[in-house]
């Protein structure tokens, strides 16, 4: 496979949700970042192209470390470090020993917003 025209450029690239043209779940968009697929097949089997692909490590970063330095907000959130928010997503897997394919199903089972619960899957 050849190299991604962006990976060179990664350090500042985000990643979030076009809700509501795309589905609002970073589930969706981390297994579309790493399958390069969308959700229904709507245009083809891989209409962004897998050039493009990253791995669930590069993903992960876009969707936090990377979005919150685009924000301004990098001393605040994007990481966990002391003194930062406690802004956590807890999912029911573990993101680097899953499958591509299982990335769309993950769930989310607690999220922390500096540092208090606004969400707990009672199942």
């Amino acid at each position: 496979m050849e190299d991604s025209v962006l990976r060179p450029a990664l350090a500042f690239c985000d990643s979030g949700s076009d809700y509501s043209v795309t589905p609002f779940p970073a589930r969706y968009g981390l297994w579309a970042s790493v399958a390069r697929r969308t959700l229904n097949g709507t245009y083809g089997a891989t209409p962004f192209g897998l050039r493009e692909s990253v791995d669930i490590r590069t993903a992960l970063r876009s969707y936090t470390m990377w979005a919150a330095h685009q924000l301004f907000l990098d001393d605040r959130i994007g990481s966990i470090e002391v003194g930062k928010d406690a802004d956590i997503a807890v999912w029911d897997r573990d993101l680097y020993s899953v499958s591509t394919a299982e990335l769309k199903d993950l769930k989310c089972e607690l999220t922390l917003f500096r540092g208090k619960i606004v969400h707990r899957d009672m199942h």
